[in-house]
């Protein structure tokens, strides 16, 4: 059974035993680019509570204003990620942080004009991997001036459209954006969902991190120091762990794995797991179902 997925693996679809369902790299959001509304390209895998793409979109592109029924987590690899969430308007995640769309909430979400932009993508599995436009029309991505059908209006870098947008301005607000080293609360500001800071989390020698809570999802970033140990064990959540950076070494099922960075580890409900960091330390961003508490 195979339990271990890199994304530059996944142009087909595996001819062997697979825990997840695997759907191969493509334009996720219709046959091309000009029929659907987004350029994002990933492969999915399909767990039964939890889905996963390993996506990317080019610089200057993205989805337009969409909504769907399942929320969604994406952990940003590379790039800026621009992005509009109900009210909150020119929303920046860059790498590192994760952005939270909650489920049927309208939003967009594009590659900043600097640098192509990969993220890990988690939803709950209410819905598909991706949802309709808020127009209805499946016209082609949304592009930023200078780009695709805007590439006659000039283009801003990204340090400029950040500046433009007055850097999340006073007022109430809501917080979508986490940044894993920066979990200060902020006045007049609600969460999106609810935080865990790493003091309260109760994590091995070695490894440190926060995790997120909201509706049918809870996502866990964790920094484990070379050597650090998430000890072999089960539990009723179904669990995907992307290596975000570093490696790891991997027991599921009794096997061992090295499993590099951008490579992605599906746990079932039940079945035996746990990590060792490699030499130089390792990132990883775990997501479970909320059916029962988060187990690390």
């Amino acid at each position: 059974m195979q339990y271990i997925y890199g994304y530059y693996e996944l142009d087909i679809a595996p001819d062997n035993p697979t825990s997840a369902k695997v759907a191969p790299r493509r334009v996720l959001s219709g046959p091309t680019l000009e029929t659907g509304k987004s350029s994002t390209i990933g492969a999915v895998l399909y767990g039964e509570h939890v889905a996963v793409a390993l996506a990317m979109q080019s610089a200057g592109s993205g989805a337009k204003a969409h909504t769907h029924p399942n929320e969604q987590f994406n952990y940003i690899l590379q790039g800026v990620m621009v992005s509009d969430i109900d009210d909150e308007k020119q929303t920046f995640g860059s790498k590192g942080m994760i952005v939270h769309t909650p489920s049927m909430s309208v939003h967009t979400g594009q590659a900043c004009p600097d640098e192509d932009m990969y993220f890990f993508a988690m939803k709950d599995t209410r819905h598909g991997i991706t949802g309709p436009p808020v127009d209805g029309k499946y016209d082609g991505p949304f592009y930023l001036p200078g780009f695709g059908k805007r590439a006659g209006e000039p283009m801003r870098t990204t340090a400029q459209m950040m500046a433009e947008s007055g850097m999340d301005p006073a007022g109430a607000k809501t917080r979508y954006i986490y940044d894993f080293n920066d979990w200060a609360e902020r006045a007049d500001r609600k969460t999106s969902a609810r935080m865990i800071p790493p003091q309260e989390m109760q994590l091995p020698t070695g490894v440190k991190g926060g995790l997120l809570i909201s509706e049918k999802l809870q996502v866990a970033v964790l920094d484990l120091a070379p050597g650090a140990t998430l000890t072999t064990h089960v539990h009723e959540n179904e669990q995907f762990t992307l290596v975000a950076e570093g490696d790891v070494h991997a027991y599921v099922a009794g096997n061992a794995h090295r499993v590099a960075e951008r490579f992605v580890i599906h746990v079932p409900p039940q079945v035996s797991h746990g990590i060792i960091a490699g030499t130089k330390g390792a990132r990883i961003v775990t997501v479970q179902d909320t059916r029962f508490a988060f187990a690390g």
